[in-house]
């Protein structure tokens, strides 16, 4: 095994340890490859320089799998070289690929959330600035179960100090101080406005907002049309889950490891404390050392 396939194992197996399961980790990667670069996306054309050939990423994924399968680097008894797509340049898949992508390309149907980007737009948004959103002319806005954020294309030269944000509950204003309007309209639902955060630099206004409850937004203005709710990611992360929610979660995660090395659980280990209790209570019928195995259940 080369030294350049092993390169990048600690910090993998680091993200192993904290996805728990090969599952999670798993499910990480594949998520990222769909929020930061082109793997999903299918290209219009041979020569396009984004996206993939129809059926292309589902071969790079069978090829790599079998290729560790088999344990040998001769992939043909596995996977046949011809099988492979050719094209006729290397495929850069990367999140600087993404932001090349033109708002006026095609949407895919391996797209996570169709985004409404006109054709006569001239700002790129990459995938990751409207992930669980939507890309418009000169903004896009992307969101959490908790949390919108929102990024304005600034016309050249304008800074902070020329701008009025004016960020209500229930609506949002941008202009320039010479009274040109950059984003207005209602919210589709209430935000918290004491907590908005907004910043400008390289030409975006970047805000954040914190939803006013939790729930999945179907667009952030109420003049927007309105997504689909049912193709969002609404994954959260480990982190951000209730501490009940986290305590349960590793519980179950716990006790498969210990299903998986042939050791009682934490309900078996429960039930065997409260069998001991009994076993030693008085008017028991055992006698002698506790001994699980003498109680059947029916």
């Amino acid at each position: 095994m080369s030294k350049e396939n092993t390169k990048h194992d600690d910090m993998l197996f680091e993200m192993l340890k904290e996805c728990k399961t090969l599952p999670n980790f798993l499910d990480a990667i594949f998520g990222f490859l769909s929020r930061r670069t082109d793997f999903y996306h299918i290209a219009n054309e041979p020569n396009s320089a984004v996206g993939l050939p129809e059926g292309f990423a589902e071969k790079i994924a069978q090829h790599a799998f079998f290729k560790w399968k088999s344990g040998t680097n001769n992939l043909e008894t596995v996977c046949k070289p011809e099988d492979i797509p050719a094209v006729s340049e290397e495929l850069v898949i990367s999140d600087e690929v993404m932001q090349e992508i033109p708002c006026a390309a095609k949407e895919s149907k391996n797209q996570h959330i169709a985004s409404k980007v006109s054709k006569n737009s001239e700002h790129r948004f990459s995938k990751s600035d409207y992930y669980n959103g939507a890309a418009y002319d000169n903004y896009c806005w992307s969101q959490t179960i908790t949390d919108v954020d929102v990024i304005v294309k600034l016309p050249e030269k304008i800074g902070r100090k020329d701008l009025e944000v004016d960020i209500l509950t229930n609506k949002i204003t941008v202009k320039l101080k010479d009274g040109n309007v950059l984003l207005s309209g209602e919210f589709c639902q209430k935000c918290k406005a004491n907590d908005v955060i907004w910043s400008a630099d390289n030409g975006k206004l970047n805000i954040h907002l914190e939803k006013g409850k939790e729930m999945w937004w179907n667009c952030l203005l109420k003049s927007e049309p309105q997504l689909d709710i049912s193709k969002i990611d609404c994954s959260r992360p480990f982190e951000e889950l209730p501490d009940d929610a986290q305590a349960k979660i590793e519980e179950l995660q716990w006790n498969q490891e210990r299903k998986r090395l042939g050791l009682p659980t934490s309900d078996e280990i429960a039930m065997h404390k409260t069998l001991e209790k009994a076993w030693s209570a008085e008017g028991s019928p055992f006698s002698g050392p506790f001994d699980p195995s003498k109680v059947q259940f029916s």
